[in-house]
């Protein structure tokens, strides 16, 4: 157990946070039953499954061309940190019973009344945490980033970038309790919005450039204390610690954080948390082995945070091949057995079904235009076709693959931002289609031996970043949706977009699928063929998925709009250097 102070005020307000439920609290079986309630998206990814439908269907295919911009909420979020200019709105609002629970990238709260007989919305109440931003913004590898809340009874649960958790109160926006979980002064962050489990919030670190050990954790909310902390790299003695084949501990700083928050599958009662990169990215030769838990999937008792199983799906992953992305649950009938599967978009370029009790390999495809890292996937493990167990490096395709030997590489497809990032996926279970966002090009990379690093002749220096070098991109990078069949991955529609989709997707009984753009468009797709149905230019970079939601019976698409333009778009698209950022709620009705 690793010890956490909270304030006086938490132990004062603690019987606030132990008060009885009552019928409009957040329940455990409400979240069960989120499908139930579509006027509402009460979880994260809209179930605990994580497919982002709705069953409100009063926006149609036909009708879609109607939809306007019902209001806007102006936020805050843009303030500098470091050597970051703003912060990223990446959010997913959470809404119940008319009334939304945003955060923007510096993890500020609003609670937004959306009810109608207003002019607009009003925010009724903003929570400040109060984040050092010039500090935290150095320690974030990645941008200023928070995905948002959760919630717990009749209180909102939320973190900050600056390792801590909070629990509020729904009505007034006063903190009842804060607790920490990372520690930014070693490159640790929290940038997941938390799921919530009964009276457990699970959370983990962030920060994988920067030589931390990656951690889920569970935060009992009654107390505010830790549940339990589970590593994703293995210690000494434990399963897989012996695939870091060093000799030198290197597994202390060897990263496989995580950033985006996990499924659940309350009849296995099994959650299933998607891990990232090793450290340091893009020197295998550093860290010899398969590298477990990097780059895969794991699946966790609620409770307890013990490990049932873990499928690794790129080991001694030399591409920065994060793994982090939502695990969308689909139940399926295979050779006429009832089973519970677990899907992923990978950033490697290939979408995966797992058998959600154990993780064995069920099938895997490509989805993406361009594979070249490796040649396939064997049909038996899941596991590239040129993975060799007997070697404690992996090549796959050798002349795309960092090594001492061979520092820069050949042009590799996809680009080492996916494939498939952060962004979720959607899935229709009327059609039966997995909607997945992605980015389609190709990069070199080039490994840079860093020395001032443990056992490379220094010293550990935290909040350094510890990458092993760098990627280049080759040609414009672009963006699609492809619509997969789950559980064969076989294509069924695409669309092709000029800019990668790092906004994410919203699926709708109404036979949509709403998304975001770079360049600040806000589009609709037909379901079945994906041909574009809808299109708002907002004028401000999109980076968040779209929720929806109804009042009073009408339907709402709420999504939040502002993030800053990448590099690797930049380089390539020029017509967006002058853009500006945002930090704006848009809501959108017919």
């Amino acid at each position: 157990m690793i010890s956490r102070t909270s304030t006086l005020a938490s132990v004062l307000l603690m019987a606030t946070a132990l008060s009885s439920a009552n019928a409009a609290d957040m329940t455990q079986d409400r979240a069960l039953k989120a499908d139930a309630e579509p006027q509402n998206w009460i979880l994260h990814h809209q179930n605990y499954e994580g497919h982002r439908f709705s069953r409100l269907k009063e926006i149609t295919t036909e009708n879609v061309k109607n939809l306007k911009v019902a209001y806007t909420v102006a936020l805050g979020g843009y303030q500098s940190g470091g050597r970051y200019a703003h912060g990223n709105l990446e959010g997913t609002p959470i809404i119940d019973d008319g009334m939304a629970y945003v955060t923007d990238g510096w993890g500020s709260v609003y609670a937004i009344d959306l009810k109608p007989g207003k002019r607009g919305s009003r925010i009724t109440w903003k929570m400040d945490p109060g984040t050092d931003r010039a500090w935290a913004g150095d320690v974030a590898c990645c941008g200023v980033n928070n995905r948002g809340v959760a919630l717990w009874k009749d209180k909102v649960v939320s973190i900050a970038l600056d390792g801590r958790i909070f629990l509020i109160n729904k009505t007034t926006g006063e903190m009842i309790w804060e607790a920490k979980i990372a520690e930014p002064a070693v490159g640790e962050t929290l940038t997941l919005a938390p799921l919530v489990i009964r009276d457990t919030a699970v959370t983990g670190s962030a920060g994988g450039e920067f030589g931390i050990r990656g951690y889920i954790e569970g935060t009992n909310l009654n107390t505010g204390k830790q549940a339990w902390r589970t590593f994703t790299i293995p210690g000494k003695g434990e399963p897989g610690n012996e695939t870091w084949k060093d000799g030198k501990d290197r597994w202390k700083h060897g990263g496989a954080s995580l950033w985006v928050t996990p499924t659940y599958d309350h009849q296995l009662d099994l959650l299933y948390m998607g891990i990232g990169n090793a450290g340091p990215d893009w020197d295998p030769d550093f860290r010899p082995g398969d590298n477990k838990w990097a780059a895969s999937v794991l699946a966790l008792a609620p409770d307890d945070g013990k490990i049932k199983w873990g499928f690794q799906y790129t080991p001694n992953d030399p591409y920065d091949f994060d793994e982090i992305s939502e695990h969308p649950i689909v139940r399926a009938k295979i050779n006429g057995q009832d089973r519970t599967l677990v899907t992923h978009g990978a950033r490697n370029g290939f979408y995966y079904v797992l058998d959600a009790a154990n993780g064995s390999f069920v099938q895997g495809k490509q989805y993406v235009d361009k594979v070249t890292w490796t040649t396939g996937l064997d049909p038996k493990t899941g596991l590239p076709l040129e993975y060799d167990p007997k070697r404690d490096t992996q090549l796959y395709v050798a002349s795309m693959t960092p090594s001492r030997a061979r520092p820069t590489t050949d042009v590799k497809c996809p680009t080492t931002t996916g494939g498939k990032n952060w962004e979720p996926s959607a899935y229709n279970p009327d059609l039966n289609l997995m909607y997945i966002p992605s980015a389609e090009g190709c990069n070199k990379l080039t490994l840079v031996v860093q020395d001032d690093f443990v056992d490379q002749g220094g010293k550990v220096k935290p909040r350094d970043r510890f990458t092993g070098g760098g990627g280049v991109g080759v040609g414009r990078l672009r963006g699609s949706i492809k619509a997969l069949d789950p559980i064969t991955g076989e294509q069924k529609a695409a669309v092709a977009l000029d800019y990668p989709n790092w906004a994410g997707n919203l699926a709708t009984a109404g036979g949509l699928v709403f998304s975001g753009s770079p360049d600040g468009e806000f589009s609709a797709y037909d379901g079945k063929t994906l041909k574009e149905v809808f299109n708002y230019s907002s004028g401000c970079g999109i980076n968040a998925p779209p929720v929806t939601y109804s009042i009073g019976g009408k339907q709402y698409v709420a999504v939040l709009i502002g993030s800053i333009q990448k590099a690797a778009i930049l380089q390539e698209a020029p017509e967006l250097k002058n853009s500006a950022t945002c930090s704006m709620l848009y809501v959108f009705t017919l």
